[in-house]
């Protein structure tokens, strides 16, 4: 036989800086190493009464024994050279009837497989190219991931850690130990990596770190794919594995220009939207059915989520994200919330996740790709440049632009909000809530961030008494709905609940008992209704509309006109006075319409729209136009 030239001392300070847990390369160590005509196998094993490295291929058992420290086993084996083996642990337990007894298990060793990140990642990382426009995907090489390593199955950890000296993985597979499975350190990188041939799924896990100055921690994984239930943090190992039946749903996005397509967004905060029959937060699959026959029934066909990429505190409203690649536990298992995406699919009802806490490219990609999401909230406008520029067209058909018009929301408010003897000429104030209209799609967003942080709901910025107030409403949920901008409305606004937004309060439902409340939510979905009827609203967002007819102080009216060329025209009365004569100056001769008021019976007005058509020569037609109404005539003919 030929001697094998290598040579391998058991060396006592490396026992005891593997028993210490302060080794940075516990392969150097452990595992099976030749030394000349023989190999050592060494393990360290602080729960084991005996342990056997086992030929895989005779099944011949040689015993090892303690060495320099409890808990660490070493054997000789002489005249043979490396071969694959298994480690055969005895543990003693007590049984049933309180009897010490063996439990013995057969596993392979972690520290017998050679690296299992890919170097050539590791490279990317260390000359500053781990970006996706260089090709680099994050969870291709850090974090945990399921792999098939020469036939085995197992996961891959690898993390970095600056001024690290020793890092470990812990979880429930080794008592949480960080002696127990020391990472290693590649070299001249601050990376460590380890591969742990056991079956984990479902697993808790995080990181154990001994710093240079000697101190310690403990932290989970943030590329964690899936978390423990809150209040735990640990990190949780998922194998995520789901058969999609969305796509046909897909194959049809691909082919809609988003720009030239209505969107109305409901805006959802999962924790506060709706509990159970026993006042249970809603599980993923429960929301997923609760929410599509809602947003179905009210005509709107997209929900927005607030952050749900997991996260700590109930208070910050999933903004103070701790794991960007996980759903939250809250609701359920990544898988769960497949499943809710699919189901909406299934409904027609696109999905947007607000990821403004996230500056990752690569953790947008993860989420468009694993969770079939039709888009993404973001209100950085340089990173949406770079979103793009970075992914091409690979993503054409998910919405990423989707910056909130935050400014011409809050004018469009703050004018809606003044008492109507004050109100200044529209026409004049317009020009700022318009100019909104940008490269981007942006969105007119009568958002959480309106109702929250002590503001009071919509119902409760009117002005003027009860009545008055829900007249406002309607002008101003249909000046937001008629101008231009895609269109967002937070839950529980289209009822026109008294109380703003605090992320503890679940909305209250039972407003719909009252009458007013019952015609303001009729009044929403009639609105949305005609939004996605009549492409005049939204093919045109980047067009400017024109302002037709009598401009008084109180009034005002402009044109939404689509593609081919069909007009709408939208009139608004701020005033407190009724203007029964008020000339509509279509210019164009014909048979018009009126086809939605605010001022309806229906939705609880006075009953005082024009419900008659308009005959026009000259173009010009005479209308009712109730006083804080608003009014969308059409021509029919």
């Amino acid at each position: 036989m030929t001697k094998n030239t290598e040579i391998f001392v058991l060396n006592q300070d490396e026992v005891m800086a593997i028993t210490g847990a302060r080794h940075g390369n516990p392969h150097h160590i452990l595992g099976m190493h030749a030394c000349l005509a023989d190999v050592y196998v060494n393990a360290f094993l602080p729960d084991a009464a005996e342990v056997y490295v086992v030929d895989e291929k005779d099944q011949t058992e040689y015993p090892m024994h303690v060495e320099y420290a409890d808990g660490f086993f070493t054997v000789k084996i002489e005249n043979r050279q490396p071969f694959a083996y298994l480690l055969k642990i005895v543990r003693k337990v007590w049984d049933a009837d309180g009897e010490e007894a063996d439990e013995v298990s057969l596993i392979k060793d972690a520290y017998s497989f050679s690296y299992s990140a890919d170097l050539e990642k590791v490279m990317q990382v260390v000359n500053g190219e781990d970006d996706v426009e260089s090709g680099f995907r994050i969870k291709e090489l850090f974090g945990a991931r399921k792999l098939n390593f020469d036939g085995t199955e197992g996961v891959a950890f690898c993390i970095q850690v600056p001024g690290c000296v020793r890092a470990s993985v812990v979880g429930d597979f080794n008592n949480w130990d960080g002696r127990v499975n020391q990472m290693r350190k590649i070299e001249y990188t601050d990376l460590f990596e380890l591969f742990i041939p056991y079956d984990i799924n479902q697993t808790r896990y995080k990181f154990e770190v001994l710093y240079e100055n000697g101190e310690t921690d403990i932290f989970s994984d943030p590329y964690a794919t899936a978390f423990e239930p809150v209040p735990g943090n640990a990190s949780l190992f998922i194998e995520l594995t789901y058969e999609w039946m969305d796509a046909a749903y897909m194959t049809e996005r691909k082919k809609k220009n988003i720009s030239m397509e209505p969107v109305n967004i409901y805006e959802v905060h999962m924790q506060t939207f709706k509990t159970d029959k026993d006042g249970e937060r809603l599980s993923y699959q429960a929301f997923a059915k609760e929410i599509a026959a809602y947003v179905k029934s009210m005509k709107y066909n997209y929900i927005e989520l607030m952050p749900i990429m997991e996260y700590s505190g109930e208070d910050t409203w999933g903004y103070d994200t701790t794991g960007i690649y996980a759903p939250t536990s809250r609701f359920g298992s990544p898988t769960d919330f497949m499943a809710m995406v699919d189901y909406l699919h299934a409904k027609g009802i696109g999905v947007i996740l607000d990821m403004v806490p996230v500056m990752d490219i690569d953790c947008m990609t993860y989420w468009l790709e694993a969770y079939h999401l039709d888009g993404i909230r973001l209100d950085n406008k340089e990173l949406i440049r770079s979103f793009r520029k970075v992914t091409g067209d690979r993503y054409a058909d998910v919405m990423v632009d989707l910056t909130w018009n935050t400014t011409g929301v809050s004018k469009l408010t703050e004018y809606m909000k003044t008492a109507p003897d004050r109100r200044e000429n529209f026409v004049d104030y317009v020009s700022s809530v318009t100019g909104f209209i940008s490269e981007h799609q942006e969105v007119s967003a009568l958002s959480h961030d309106q109702v929250a942080y002590g503001q009071g709901s919509f119902i409760e910025k009117m002005p003027g008494g009860y009545e008055d107030k829900y007249a406002d409403l309607r002008i101003f949920y249909g000046l937001n709905m008629f101008l231009p901008g895609k269109k967002l409305m937070f839950m529980g606004q289209e009822i026109g609940m008294f109380g703003g937004f605090d992320g503890y309060h679940v909305i209250d439902w039972s407003v719909l008992e009252f009458e007013a409340n019952k015609y303001l939510q009729k009044y929403v979905k009639d609105l949305n209704a005609l939004y996605l009827a009549e492409p005049a609203f939204y093919e045109a967002d980047k067009l400017p509309f024109v302002f037709a007819g009598e401009q008084e102080p109180h009034t005002v009216c402009f044109t939404r006109t689509d593609s081919k060329g069909s007009v709408c025209y939208v009139a608004a009365n701020f005033g407190t006075s009724d203007q029964k004569s008020y000339v509509l100056q279509t210019g164009a001769p014909g048979t018009y319409k009126e086809i939605f008021s605010s001022d309806a019976a229906k939705y609880g007005g006075e009953g005082n729209n024009n419900r008659q058509q308009k005959v026009t020569k000259d173009g010009d037609i005479e209308i009712v136009l109730p006083a804080l109404s608003i009014t969308v005539f059409k021509k029919v003919k």
